[in-house]
């Protein structure tokens, strides 16, 4: 526990003051986030004592770095709208995953520990949402939204963890995440209402009372979907933790699992909403 709070006492520093220098800190941030994730992937999924090919650098590991990196680029000089950014990052890495299919269709490999095209739709899933960061902070109130995205996710998985340990009965998905309960996951969705109607009153965000309830309902799901589907990943490649890079912590996918699908959610209700 002690090391645990160690880390967190020096990396939500980091995460502060990358939020506030703006576009320059959050796209230095996301690109980082999205280069060691890429390496936890690949060591997910390779053997040990096994080299990484080139296909697997540039795809599974550099993917989620650039697409991130590209949010903060389109939107920097101009050249392209943010509510149009992810919808051409979405193109642009379907035609990439299509490109590692090709390079790779036929082939086998007695290294490979699992079927691995699910690490790199994670590989995309992971770049794609973390794109979202640099656009997202570049939003009128941009710093207020990506807080409120990280505040709720925090909310919701301290809810959750607390409901779940102290009343948690029936497993959500005992084969992916023995430990998580329905109670639990409740508790985190009412969590999220809560903190959204809260901080957005806080930070002055301007969606109405009921559209921040909502809002914090739907972080709530996605919030959960993330960190399962992230836990399902781990299963897969036979892994506890996603890398040892946050002593305490694990990894950075681990820490990353609930907030970057959020980022998504709270940017296209930022646009949708006109806030």
């Amino acid at each position: 526990m002690r090391i645990r709070i160690i880390s967190a006492a020096v990396g939500i520093p980091v995460v502060m003051l990358a939020i506030w220098l703006g576009l320059p800190g959050v796209a230095v941030l996301s690109g980082v986030a999205g280069v060691v994730g890429g390496f936890e992937l690949d060591r997910m999924i390779r053997p040990e004592g096994s080299r990484m090919g080139s296909v697997r650098l540039i795809s599974l590991v550099a993917g989620p770095a650039i697409l991130a990196s590209m949010g903060a680029w389109k939107v920097s000089d101009g050249s392209l709208s943010g509510d149009l950014l992810p919808i051409t990052l979405v193109i642009i890495f379907t035609l990439a995953l299509l490109l590692r299919g090709t390079v790779t269709h036929g082939r086998s490999s007695s290294k490979r520990k699992v079927s691995d095209w699910v690490f790199w739709v994670f590989a995309a899933y992971v770049g794609l949402t973390l794109a979202h960061a640099p656009v997202l902070v570049e939003l009128r109130m941009g710093r207020e939204l990506i807080l409120l995205a990280i505040l709720t996710t925090f909310a919701i998985d301290s809810a959750a963890l607390f409901v779940g340990v102290s009343i948690g009965r029936h497993r959500l998905a005992p084969k992916i995440s023995p430990k998580k309960s329905w109670e639990g996951a409740i508790g985190g969705l009412l969590g999220g209402v809560i903190a959204a109607i809260v901080i957005d009153m806080a930070f002055d965000t301007q969606f109405a009372t009921h559209t921040a309830g909502i809002l914090g309902a739907v972080l709530g799901v996605v919030a959960i979907a993330g960190d399962l589907y992230e836990s399902w990943i781990k299963r897969r490649a036979d892994v506890k933790d996603s890398g040892t890079i946050i002593p305490g912590h694990g990894g950075i996918l681990d820490r990353l699992d609930s907030v970057i699908p959020n980022l998504a959610v709270v940017y296209w209700a930022a646009i949708w909403s006109g806030t």
